[in-house]
């Protein structure tokens, strides 16, 4: 214990005072009542967690004379990230490779956008060059000049995705792989890169929660795909591919039950024999997608309140810090377009 906190205690304090300026349930409330996104904006100005991406948004419109909802919203994630940069400045050096796995998430989701845009022939999205200058191992501008999958590769080669990617190309150039199939892929790649580092870099108490963190992750996860297909896609049977090859709670028969059953109540037949039973608030896709976001989110608030100093102090921080940015961008998007605002998920984070 002592050790910990000579290792993190410094690490723990910074994360204790950057989560005392998160937003209350309150603040949610008050937004969702707003009459437009410059009223959010106006709100934010004045909450502390917040002000700097504010400060950011309103800088962009002294050139542009216009703050939308992309340019706010932009202007919010550019601020997890600036966090991240300098709560990544009391990281010791052996974990830096766990405390990496934002960055690995961003390459991911480039790398899909690229894909779609390969395939849809749209427009680039710009919002990848506007992070810091942080160590990604793509290469942000060749993602967004590439014109066709070999140039994809080029722009990956070095990274984690490079290889997986490499494997599935086409031998028509003009040929782009499936996109489920390359995000399944890309996933199960980005979770079992996390998972080498984990139980090579780590032992006892600390190996266990960051075990913990992501096997019951991945194995909701694995749920969700299979009860959607079994919901959306009944015919379909094209569940292995797609499923992320790591077993926490959820044994391999228990998995290969569920993608035998003939339907949505044979999984959660199955589903009562785990450990998993009664977890869910209800019985389809939609109380697993609960289950989900309200296990992630309250298995990190608690190890970041509550447990002692580790690396998952800085890794709870930034799950949480980022969880708190979908709750946020829900409630303009909601003041903006009319969309649902999510009532209980707000609730969920600001309480």
């Amino acid at each position: 214990m002592i050790d910990s906190y000579m290792r993190y205690g410094a690490l723990a304090a910074k994360v204790k005072a950057l989560y005392g300026k998160r937003l209350r349930f309150s603040d949610f409330e008050h937004m969702a009542g707003l009459p437009n996104e410059q009223s959010i904006l106006d709100y934010l100005r004045t909450q502390p967690g917040w002000s700097a991406a504010v400060s950011a948004a309103l800088s962009a419109m002294n050139t542009s004379g216009y703050v939308g909802r992309m340019e706010l919203e932009d202007a919010l994630r550019l601020q997890v990230w600036k966090e991240y940069e300098g709560l990544n400045h009391f990281v010791p050096r052996p974990d830096k490779n766990l405390v990496a796995f934002p960055l690995r998430q961003a390459e991911l989701l480039a790398i899909l956008g690229t894909l779609r845009r390969l395939k849809s022939h749209g427009r680039v999205r710009e919002g990848i060059l506007a992070l810091p200058n942080l160590p990604f191992k793509v290469n942000r501008k060749a993602l967004i000049a590439c014109k066709d999958y070999n140039g994809l590769l080029a722009a990956v080669q070095g990274s984690i995705y490079y290889e997986p990617l490499l494997h599935i190309r086409p031998d028509n150039p003009d040929v782009l792989p499936d996109y489920t199939t390359t995000e399944a892929l890309l996933r199960s790649t980005y979770f079992s890169h996390i998972y080498r580092i984990i139980y090579n870099s780590y032992s006892g108490e600390t190996k266990s929660v960051l075990l913990k963190g992501m096997g019951e992750r991945v194995d909701l996860l694995n749920i969700i795909h299979i009860l959607r297909l079994k919901t959306y896609f009944p015919g379909d049977d094209q569940y292995y591919s797609a499923l992320f090859p790591i077993n926490y709670k959820l044994r391999p028969e228990k998995i290969k039950a569920m993608c035998d059953a003939a339907d949505v109540s044979q999984v959660f037949a199955v589903l009562q024999d785990t450990p998993y039973v009664g977890r869910f608030t209800s019985l389809d896709v939609a109380g697993v997608e609960d289950c989900y976001r309200r296990s992630f989110y309250t298995f990190n608030k608690r190890q970041l309140v509550s447990g002692p100093p580790s690396i998952y102090t800085a890794v709870s921080y930034l799950n949480v810090k980022s969880t708190e940015l979908k709750a946020l961008v829900n409630v303009i998007e909601s003041v903006k377009y009319g969309a649902h605002y999510d009532e209980d998920f707000a609730r969920l984070v600001g309480e």
